[in-house]
C-alpha cells in the first residue's frame, strides 16, 4: 500500500515539474538586437522569465572580435534582470564590403528552454568613413543586359551588363578628381569582380554619366546559392569653402538574384579564327572566298546539376552548313571546349552571315530557361574579298540598218550590274579579226553600282570579202575576272560592183561644199561653151 502510495506522489511530483517546465519562459527585451556600429562599445538588454532558475548566457567571437556579457551566470526569478554585453573590435580590424559579421547569443535556462538572438554589425559602407559633405549624389543607376538576364530584376551566369550611373554635384562647390569604383559581390561577400573610371572634374549643379560594364563570367562557381551586390563609390576633393581640401564620397548598392537552379547550358567564349566575339555581334575582322574558317568556344552549364548527353549543333543555311559536337557530362558551373573548321564557297556573295549555336540536352531539345529563353547563340562576319561576281546581264543590239562587206557596223550593248556591290567593268571585244577592224569600243571601262546599266557602242569596220555568217565576243572582265563572255553573230551581204569601185572612197571626209563650188564651176563652163559654139554657127 506505502509502495502505491510513493508512486502516486512520484507521479503527481514529476507532472508538476513538468507544468513548471511548460510554463517557464524567457524573454528578451528588445527580441531583436540592433545592428551594431563599426567602433568597439556594448549594449544593453532586458531578460524576463516567469519562474525561478539559474541562468547562464554565452556568445560566439566574430573573427578577432571578442565579445563579454555581465552578468553571465545568474538566479533569475519571475523578475526581469538587465544584461550588458561589451565587444571589442581590434586596433586595424577591417570590416570587408559585401561580407556579413553576425553570432548568436545563446540564453540557457535550467527550466526554460533555451533561445537564441542574432547579433550583427551593420553592413559595411563602400565609402568607409569618408562623409560627403560635398553633396555628391548617384542620380541614376540602371541595367540593362545582354544574355539572358533582366536588368536589375535577375541575371544569369555568362550574362553582360551593363550600368549607366549618373554622379550629380549638389553642393555649393566644385569637387576635383571625382574617381568611381565599383565592385561586385556575391551574397556571402566574395567579391567577383572590380573596376574604376578616370578622374574627372564635376563644377557645381553639374552631372556627368558614366558607363560600365562587366561580364558574370568570373568565378561562376560561387554564385551557387548566391545572389549578387552591386557597389558602386564616386569620391572627390572639395575644391572651397569650409571643407576646401577634404574628400568627399557618395556610394550606393544594388543586390540581383543570379538564377543558377535551372538545368540550363549555353554556348559562349566563341572565337572566329581566334579572335573572340561576343553573342550577338559582328565578327572584327572579314573573311575571304575560299578561305578556312576557324571556330572554337566552350558550352557553360550554368545551372547547379551535373549535365549529360548534351550536344552542340552549329549551322549556316546558305553554306549548308550543319555541325554536331557532342559531350558525355559538363559538372555543375563548369565548361567544356569544342572546335570545327568549314571552308567560304568561292561563288559566295560578299555579304554579312549569320552562324548559329544551339545546345540541345538528352532528348534533343534545345535547352530552356525557367524564362522560356532556349539556348541558342548568333554571331556575324563579313565575307569580303576574292569572291566570283554575281555575272552581269548584256544584250548587244546591231543599229546599222545594212550590214554589208566593205561597210561599218555599229552595235549597242547594255550591260547591268546583277552584283549586291558596286563593281567595275571593262568591255572588250574578241574573235573578229580575220573579217573585221574594231574601230571603237565607247566607252571601254565604267563603274555601276548594284542593278545599275550602262549604254556601249562598238564600231567594227568589215572587211571586202567578209559576206557570210560571222562571230565575235563581247567579253566582260571585273577585277581581272572574266564575268561574262557573250558571242554576237552578224551575217553579212555581199557588196555591189559600185560598192568595189568607190567601197574604199571615205565619203564621209570629203569636203562637200568645195566640192559643190567645182561642180557648179564645170557647169557654167559647159555651158558657156553650148552658148559660144551656137553663136559661131549663126555667123
Amino acid at each position: 500500500m506505502e509502495t502505491k502510495i510513493g508512486k502516486i506522489f512520484g507521479i503527481l511530483f514529476a507532472f508538476v515539474m513538468l507544468l513548471g517546465v511548460a510554463s517557464a519562459t524567457l524573454t528578451t527585451s528588445p527580441a531583436t538586437f540592433p545592428e551594431l556600429n563599426h567602433t568597439s562599445g556594448s549594449f544593453t538588454f532586458n531578460l524576463t522569465n516567469t519562474e525561478n532558475e539559474t541562468v547562464n548566457i554565452s556568445i560566439s567571437p566574430i573573427d578577432s572580435i571578442i565579445f563579454t556579457v555581465s552578468p553571465s551566470n545568474f538566479e533569475l526569478n519571475s523578475t526581469s534582470r538587465q544584461v550588458i554585453v561589451g565587444y571589442n573590435i581590434p586596433s586595424g580590424f577591417n570590416f570587408e564590403l559585401g561580407k556579413s559579421y553576425s553570432t548568436n547569443l545563446i540564453i540557457d535556462g535550467s527550466v526554460s528552454p533555451s533561445i537564441s538572438r542574432e547579433v550583427s554589425f551593420k553592413e559595411s559602407d563602400f565609402c568607409g568613413s569618408v562623409s560627403n559633405r560635398g553633396n555628391l549624389d548617384i542620380r541614376k543607376l540602371e541595367f540593362s543586359v545582354e544574355g539572358f538576364g533582366d536588368e536589375d530584376d535577375f541575371w544569369y551566369l555568362m550574362d553582360q551588363i551593363e550600368v549607366e550611373v549618373r554622379i550629380d554635384n549638389d553642393g555649393n562647390a566644385d569637387i576635383q578628381n571625382v574617381e568611381v569604383e565599383w565592385e561586385l559581390y556575391t551574397t556571402s561577400g566574395e567579391l567577383i569582380s572590380d573596376g574604376d573610371i578616370s578622374n574627372f572634374d564635376l563644377d557645381e549643379g553639374d552631372d556627368n554619366i558614366i558607363i560600365i560594364s562587366f561580364k558574370l563570367n568570373e568565378n561562376i562557381r560561387d554564385f551557387e546559392d548566391e545572389d549578387a551586390i552591386f557597389y558602386i563609390r564616386a569620391t572627390g576633393e572639395i575644391d572651397k569653402g569650409t571643407y576646401e581640401g577634404e574628400s568627399t564620397c557618395i556610394s550606393e548598392s544594388r543586390r540581383v538574384d543570379v538564377i543558377t537552379n535551372d538545368d540550363f547550358m549555353i554556348a559562349e567564349e566563341i572565337t572566329i579564327n581566334g579572335n573572340p566575339v561576343e553573342r550577338g555581334d559582328l565578327f572584327s575582322d572579314s573573311v575571304a572566298c575560299g578561305s578556312t574558317v576557324e571556330i572554337s568556344g566552350s558550352v557553360f552549364n550554368i545551372g547547379d546539376r551535373d549535365l549529360e548527353d548534351s550536344y552542340v549543333e552549329i549551322y549556316n543555311k546558305e553554306f549548308g552548313l550543319l555541325e554536331r559536337v557532342n559531350f558525355n557530362e559538363v559538372r555543375a558551373f563548369r565548361s567544356d571546349d569544342f572546335s570545327f573548321s568549314f571552308s567560304v564557297p568561292k561563288d559566295a556573295q560578299e555579304k554579312t552571315y549569320q552562324l548559329g549555336l544551339s545546345v540541345y540536352d538528352e532528348d534533343n531539345d534545345i535547352y530552356e530557361n525557367s524564362e522560356d529563353d532556349e539556348s541558342i547563340t548568333n554571331i556575324y562576319f563579313k565575307v569580303e574579298g576574292n569572291c566570283a561576281i554575281t555575272p552581269p546581264t548584256l544584250t548587244a543590239e546591231l543599229i546599222t540598218e545594212e550590214v554589208v562587206e566593205g561597210k561599218e557596223v555599229i552595235i549597242q550593248v547594255y550591260l547591268r550590274n546583277e552584283d549586291l556591290k558596286t563593281a567595275t567593268f571593262t568591255l572588250i571585244a574578241e574573235g573578229y579579226n580575220s573579217w573585221a577592224t574594231l574601230q571603237e569600243i565607247n566607252p571601254p571601262t565604267f563603274t555601276l553600282e548594284s542593278g545599275e546599266s550602262k549604254e556601249v557602242l562598238i564600231s567594227l569596220k568589215l572587211n571586202k570579202d567578209s559576206a557570210g555568217e560571222k562571230q565575235f565576243n563581247l567579253v566582260a572582265t571585273s577585277n581581272g575576272q572574266v564575268v561574262i563572255n557573250k558571242p554576237v553573230i552578224l551575217a553579212v551581204e555581199e557588196g555591189s560592183s559600185w560598192d568595189s569601185i568607190f567601197g574604199n572612197i571615205n565619203f564621209k571626209n570629203w569636203n562637200w561644199q568645195l566640192i559643190g563650188i567645182v561642180v557648179l564651176n564645170i557647169i557654167l563652163l559647159v555651158v558657156i561653151i553650148i552658148v559660144a559654139r551656137q553663136v559661131l554657127r549663126k555667123r
